[in-house]
């Protein structure tokens, strides 16, 4: 370690929690700097607390710590107190394995979790002494590269990355590590045309090679390739086969957001539900067998020495052999006092049945999401669940041991009325009724309300976000009825959510915005104590750029959209017909145990493209009733439309 990189250590010694900085955790990788062609830093623009739990992040730094060309290490966004050390002291932001100034790696790939964290990554920039904008930096400074779910709308963001890793990042990440061991090797050149060499990676959105066009009115025209090497549409890419389960991950020696062992079940989500932008980027679902699963969760157990398993997916109930993997794994690894959690399952008993055979005894709260109120709004958003299925999980749990009831809802929602947010307040109440019914006054329900984001890739992304006014004047009312039906309410405030979907929704021109904000000062927006909406207001006057623009404004069917570029893999044709189906109240079944919806995802037997198949074998067959209904399904949602 240097002496600079000493008197880094130094300063930790003098702030809070500075387990968050020191590095040395238990199977961290740390790897001679010189033997190495490529040096890679994975960035999580948030405290260590979090990104630590961020099984993708580990998931990379695995991949990449296995090649015996490259190293990877890792940085996170420092807490206030450090950085204000690191800024008096002249002291840049450094990597936690080595203490190397992160502007040292070839690579810092930084993971794009939520849009609000756009400030942080800019402030990153900054304390790492790397220019925050790609036109600003020299032919040999770090290749900044970004990935996750945000990296799918990445206009607002665009100019201070080099390149956007899309979707699954397993087989980019080692692709990008190998192109830029040769560029190295080939002695480097004009950053311009390491440019041209990432856009030619698949997967890979390079934004320094597109421009977008604007009418004389202001109005986006579209996003186009100014380079022959940029492809018109860049598309996501998507591992066919899931790799073997991570089964050596690092272990923090300070406690973390789910300081548990974490294995991924499944991947990819079939509900439909029309507002949740994961269950359609992340199509189409891939299952681990339960073979896979007891024999990894074994390695995993051992190697952490964790007693508690975190079985994760979208939905982790949605998998076919849940039970018999609990099952599975209570036989193997029970014994040593194995608990495990499941953090996301349907509203059924059912899944009740499944959490209450994984509590073994442990039963304090279980956590049900049924978005919205009233069964007219759920069937809107293709929300699955009848109130009886709801009733019936709250009956079954609170009779089965548990305590307390959390509930998630959604409040702003397409089609929302007054009524549909007081049917949350009764449907509260009636949970808590049920609950005294069997444990009297020690039963505990809580309810807590997201705003819905209008979010890219998703049936609603033309729709406008619900109005401040009106999301406070909505959230009174269910404060009125949980102090009446004696329940807990939680909520998010208004104007958070308008930034979230000016982030989500915006073009090139909201970068400008972000950077005035974090020059003003903002940063850890999704922090309620450091959110300043204030800032961003101001950040907002000084280019002009009205946000409301962006987030309460419908948007016509046919409209170019800030990322048309990017191809998800959802096909537009379906979106627009599920939005149809929204005006309609018609709900659209689950494809993993009915018919195909015809989404444009493929997993890989083809099934979720089977239709399409299915359609040629008709007509060969003579069969002809099913496949001219397919095909005159595909001719409405192809013909214009305009949102009313």
């Amino acid at each position: 370690m240097t002496s600079t990189a000493s008197s880094y250590q130094a300063l930790i010694g003098r702030v809070t929690k500075p387990a968050r900085y020191t590095g040395g955790e238990l199977h961290s990788i740390t790897k001679p700097w010189d033997a190495h062609a490529v040096r890679v830093v994975l960035a999580y623009p948030d405290l260590y607390d979090l990104g630590m739990a961020n099984l993708g992040l580990a998931i990379l730094y695995d991949i990449v710590n296995r090649r015996e060309d490259a190293l990877c290490e890792r940085v996170f966004s420092p807490w206030t107190d450090l950085e204000a050390l690191l800024r008096s002291n002249g002291e840049p932001l450094r990597a936690l394995e080595s203490g190397r100034p992160v502007r040292d790696f070839d690579v810092l790939g930084i993971s794009l979790q939520y849009e609000v964290c756009a400030t942080n990554v800019l402030n990153m920039l900054d304390l790492a002494g790397i220019p925050i904008r790609t036109a600003d930096r020299a032919d040999g400074d770090t290749i900044v590269l970004g990935g996750g779910s945000v990296a799918l709308s990445p206009e607002p963001l665009a100019p201070f990355f080099d390149a956007f890793a899309l979707g699954e990042g397993e087989e980019v990440l080692e692709e990008i590590v190998e192109l830029v061991r040769e560029w190295k090797a080939g002695g480097g050149g004009p950053r311009r045309e390491l440019h041209r060499a990432l856009a030619r990676v698949p997967g890979v959105y390079v934004p320094s090679l597109y421009e977008p066009r604007y009418g004389p009115d202001g109005a986006l025209k579209g996003t186009t390739p100014i380079d022959d090497a940029a492809p018109e549409r860049v598309t996501r890419r998507v591992m066919q086969t899931l790799p073997p389960p991570l089964t050596r991950p690092i272990v923090p020696f300070m406690e973390v957001v789910h300081d548990r062992a974490t294995i991924e079940i499944q991947r990819g989500c079939t509900q439909g539900c029309r507002f949740c932008q994961a269950g359609l980027i992340y199509r189409p679902t891939r299952e681990r067998s339960v073979e896979e699963i007891v024999r990894a969760a074994g390695e995993l157990l051992d190697n952490t020495g964790y007693d508690e398993l975190s079985l994760m997916s979208l939905s982790t109930t949605d998998h076919r052999d849940i039970v018999p993997m609990v099952h599975a794994l209570m036989d193997a690894y029970g014994d040593r006092g194995l608990k495990i959690s499941i953090p996301s399952t349907r509203v059924d008993s059912f899944s009740v049945e499944v959490a209450d055979a994984v509590a073994r005894g442990k039963k304090h709260t279980l956590t049900l999401a049924p978005e919205a109120g009233s069964q007219r709004l759920r069937n809107t958003i293709n929300k699955l669940v009848t109130e009886q299925d709801l009733l019936s999980s709250a009956d079954h749990a609170f009779s089965s041991g548990w305590n307390s009831v959390k509930m998630y809802f959604m409040v702003g929602q397409p089609t929302e009325t007054d009524f549909d947010v007081e049917e949350i307040g009764r449907i509260a109440s009636e949970v808590k009724r049920i609950g005294a019914g069997h444990i009297g006054g020690r039963a505990r329900v809580r309810i807590s309300t997201s705003n819905f984001i209008p979010k890219a890739h998703t049936p609603y992304q033309w729709v406008a976000q619900c109005d401040a006014e009106t999301l406070s004047r909505r959230h009174e009312m269910l404060r009125a009825a949980a102090r009446k039906a004696r329940v807990q309410f939680s909520w998010e405030e208004p104007e958070k959510s308008l930034l979230e979907a000016v982030l989500a929704r915006g073009d090139r021109r909201v970068a400008d915005v972000v950077e005035s904000a974090w020059r003003r000062g903002a940063k850890f927006d999704a922090w309620s104590e450091h959110h300043d909406w204030a800032l961003w207001q101001q950040a907002f006057e000084q280019h002009g750029v009205d946000p409301a623009s962006y987030a309460y404004r419908d948007r016509d069917l046919w409209e170019p959209l800030p990322w048309d570029h990017v191809d998800s893999g959802t096909q537009k044709s379906y979106l627009r017909g599920e939005w149809l189906k929204t005006l309609d109240e018609e709900i659209t079944l689950d494809c993993k145990r009915d018919p195909c919806n015809v989404c444009g995802h493929q997993d890989i037997n083809g099934a979720c493209r089977h239709k399409i198949v299915e359609l040629t074998e008709m007509n060969h067959s003579g069969d002809t009733t099913r496949a001219d209904h397919l095909a005159q399904q595909h001719e409405r949602l192809s013909a214009p439309i305009t949102l009313v």
